[in-house]
């Protein structure tokens, strides 16, 4: 009885994300907000190779922290788990389908350990953040202005960095020996539901501990990702906003994707262009709408290269499993 209802809501989101983005561009100029974009015959080609060179760094960064839990993971199995899920992230909101879709691959020859795998791509999708929100505080105090001459912008700065704060905190406290070893952790551990998954799951948090280097390796790569990804949008902004200040392109960039993620429509369509537009009309510049569009351009080709994957994922799964000796799909298995 549920499934209709929930093909009901993802039709009416993405119904609402198109008219939302329809709006958005009809107030932004219509067809002549994106004519720029295709005009300029050298953007969509840059863009292009530097959303597919971005995918790089996240997949490396996904080896460095399943090494962390002795698992090994290939830069070119990484870099097409990646490329899956980007193509998962244009199609179901908020990016979760991208997260299901790479433990689903991630897991295929390691049955045993989804709850480590699924712990992997939590701390992986924090240390992106994390990274991104620290970028977003950095990029205000180089250029104070925005901060201090636009209550918006500094109201989303400061909560950034009080997530960012947030981020950290959790991580001390979900890697501290005295709170592991305290009677309350025990009693909270052998009362919650699914008990077994979540202890499974804090071990492997706790194994960043002794692993830090991985995680300033994830959080090095992570920068050098989010720097690539403001090269597009820089990239973007000299040819969609010329006038505009690249630091100020950077920063509303890193403040609009944030609400690009917001489960709400697929892919963030329509939200991201609302709060793009929103943003750079704050502080007296048109096109953020046509800024994001052209990312989302940039970004089909890392889509094609995942959907061309998929396509062939069911066979490669199968080749993964068999080379490792593990259980075949029909096999019963345990997370």
């Amino acid at each position: 009885m549920n499934h209709p209802i929930k093909h009901l809501f993802t039709v009416l989101r993405a119904a609402f994300g198109a008219g939302l983005l329809y709006y958005v561009l009809k107030t932004s100029g219509g067809w002549g907000a994106v004519k720029p974009m295709i005009s300029t015959a050298w953007l969509l080609p840059c863009l292009a190779l530097l959303t597919i060179f971005g995918a790089a760094f996240e997949s490396k960064r996904l080896g460095f922290l399943f090494r962390a839990q002795d698992m090994l993971l290939s830069f070119a199995r990484g870099y097409r788990v990646v490329a899956i899920g980007a193509l998962f992230n244009f199609c179901i909101p908020g990016g979760t389908g991208g997260d299901v879709m790479k433990l689903y691959y991630l897991a295929a020859d390691k049955r045993g350990r989804r709850v480590e795998i699924a712990t992997v791509l939590f701390v992986d999708r924090a240390v992106a953040l994390f990274c991104m929100l620290c970028l977003v505080v950095t990029l205000a105090l180089l250029d104070g202005k925005l901060v201090w001459e636009y209550p918006l912008i500094g109201s989303l700065v400061g909560a950034a960095g009080l997530i960012a704060a947030g981020l950290l905190v959790g991580g001390v406290v979900a890697c501290s020996t005295t709170l592991r070893a305290s009677r309350w952790y025990a009693y909270l551990m052998d009362r919650l539901p699914l008990r077994r998954y979540l202890v499974r799951a804090a071990d492997a948090l706790y194994v960043f501990r002794q692993n830090k280097t991985a995680l300033a390796k994830a959080a090095a790569l992570s920068v050098a990702g989010h720097l690539t990804l403001l090269g597009v949008f820089v990239a973007a902004g000299r040819a969609l906003m010329p006038n505009a200040p690249a630091i100020a392109v950077c920063l509303l960039a890193l403040l609009g994707l944030l609400a690009n993620t917001l489960p709400i429509t697929p892919g963030g369509l329509g939200v991201g262009e609302a709060a793009f537009e929103g943003l750079f009309r704050s502080i007296g510049y048109s096109g953020g709408a046509r800024l994001i569009l052209a990312w989302r351009a940039g970004a089909l080709a890392l889509c094609c290269v995942g959907c061309a994957l998929y396509v062939a994922g069911a066979r490669r799964i199968d080749q993964y499993a068999d080379q490792s000796g593990a259980p075949s799909a029909a096999a019963p298995s345990s997370w």
